[in-house]
Order: structure tokens, then sequence, then C-alpha cells
């Protein structure tokens, strides 16, 4: 996998923080709250490939074809963004402040389960895994930083439509992945 689809990917799962943070930043935006977003958000989005990748090394030993799962994998990752992304729901903003205690763990972990699965998928080729995490990680941060900041801007200026784009850019790549 090519230092562009690594980006590509890291791009479209922070589609998730972003979101989230965007929502979290309409009412929260202190500089604790983009500090505690950015950190666990990228930390889990780092530590989640890791993973999925010590997964995927164990099961390409006992499963052939890993790549049509890791493009049925992205194919359904994608799609969820596209689907949740589309849903109009007015819950853009939060009312209690998320960032403290067991919900900041709760939305690090469901923004980071698509990294998972695409810790399986970074097995699968010749790929550094640590640096392709760690650029996940890092890309995620900093869209924490940025969605925090432009929901301080704006409740509706464009959340969950980025969300969208992250899902289609995750699909384009499964399609690689069956087509190489």
């Amino acid at each position: 996998m090519s230092l562009i689809e690594v980006f590509a990917i890291a791009f479209a799962l922070s589609m998730d923080a972003f979101s989230v943070s965007f929502g979290v930043g309409c009412k929260f935006n202190t500089l604790r709250h983009y500090f505690r977003l950015a950190f666990h958000f990228g930390l889990f989005q780092f530590l989640m490939p890791l993973i999925g990748a010590f997964i995927g090394i164990v099961l390409k030993n006992y499963v052939v074809g890993l790549n049509y799962l890791a493009a049925i994998i992205l194919f359904f990752i994608g799609y969820k963004m596209i689907k949740d992304g589309i849903k109009d729901d007015d819950k853009h903003c939060y009312n209690l402040d998320p960032t403290r205690g067991f919900s900041l763990v709760y939305l690090s972990v469901a923004t980071s389960l698509d990294a998972l699965g695409v810790g399986l998928i970074l097995a699968v080729g010749d790929n550094n895994i640590f640096l392709s995490s760690l650029i996940i990680g890092i890309v995620c941060a900093i869209f924490s930083i940025f969605g925090v900041y432009f929901g301080s801007l704006s409740r509706k200026f464009f959340g969950d439509k980025m969300e969208v784009f992250g899902g289609f850019v995750l699909i384009v790549i499964g399609i690689k992945f069956l087509v190489v």
C-alpha cells in the first residue's frame, strides 16, 4: 500500500472523529476539549489498526483470499459511513460534556472501530504497520482539532456530510483490493 493510500485511509477514518468533534465543539470548545478529543481519538485511531493488524497476521496464516475479506470490510465500513452521513438527525451538538469520563472512552472506541478493520487490511500487504497506524492516529488528531474548531464556528457548517465523502474513499480503496 502506498503512502498516498495510507493518507487516504487516514483521511477517511478521521471523518467519524471529525463529525463527533464538530458536534462537541458546538458547545464545548475550550483548550481542554481540543486536547482531550485530539489526544484520545488520535490514540485510539493509532492503537486499533495495530490490534487489527495483529489479528490479520494471525488470520493470514489460516485464511486464503484475505484481500477479498479486506475489500468486504472496506465496503461495509464505507457503506456505514455513507449511511450515517446521509441520515438527517438533529444531534449535531452535545448538551452534556462528552469529553469527561467513560463517555470519552466510549466515543474514542466508537470512532475507531473502523480502524480495527483497516488493521486487518494493513496485514494483507507489505506495509509498515506501525508507520501506517501512526499516520492514521496523527491525521485523526488533527481532524479532531479542526472538528472542534468548525463546530465552535457554526452548528450546521458541514459536519456529517464529510462522513459521506470518507465512505466513498474507503469503497474506492476496497475496489482496488479486488482489482489488484
